[in-house]
């Protein structure tokens, strides 16, 4: 039987790489900022963590923001650490999924919602824990928020990544809906990821 698709975009945070928001949540309000959840979630949040995102800011722009819209002083120390709690790490079969994905020939790609303080974290935990120079070398390319200065859901996000693989039976896995919507909108299939569900499940039920 021939492939459905011959190119596979992937979301990292909640896909590939296992998160949590409530730890940074939790973090923030061991800091005294009790507050957090109002200013950050996965499906909404306060236009400091959007220029985050989009690399309109750097990491002090960042501490400085949380600084002001908190009243408090905190170290930029302590804010990267609250900020990155809920990173949990990429599980090892994922990372062998994706080398057998491409050994079996398809194109990977990676469209990430992502920050300079995340994605350094999690490039350093994949050199130390898997060898490799950084995730990217799992992918034909990768799509990073705040290097390109676009983020999900935005209809230019999704139509610079279209134009730029060009022609080719694509499909994008995200656990966000509002992200899968708006790609299926601007003409690039997706499939939303369960909770309940690893992604090797999510390729055996809908992609592969």
């Amino acid at each position: 039987m021939p492939q459905k698709y011959d190119s596979i975009i992937f979301d990292l945070g909640g896909v590939l790489y296992d998160i949590d928001v409530q730890r940074t949540k939790n973090a923030f309000a061991e800091l005294g900022l009790s507050d957090f959840n109002k200013l950050y979630t996965l499906k909404e949040q306060v236009d400091l963590f959007d220029s985050l995102e989009k690399g309109l800011i750097d990491e002090n722009g960042f501490v400085e923001g949380i600084n002001n819209m908190s009243g408090a002083g905190f170290s930029p120390a302590d804010v990267k650490h609250a900020w990155n709690a809920l990173l949990i790490g990429v599980p090892k079969e994922n990372i062998d999924l994706l080398k057998r994905l491409r050994t079996e020939g398809y194109k990977l790609y990676l469209l990430s919602n992502t920050n300079i303080l995340h994605y350094g974290s999690i490039q350093n935990e994949i050199h130390k824990n898997f060898g490799l120079d950084s995730l990217d070398e799992l992918f034909d390319k990768a799509y990073i928020s705040y290097k390109i200065g676009m983020r999900k859901p935005d209809l230019e996000i999704y139509q610079h990544v279209i134009r730029d693989i060009g022609p080719s039976r694509t499909i994008f896995i995200d656990d966000n809906e509002d992200n899968v919507k708006a790609s299926i909108a601007a003409g690039l299939p997706a499939v939303l990821k369960p909770k309940h569900l690893t992604i090797d499940e999510v390729l055996d039920k809908w992609v592969l």
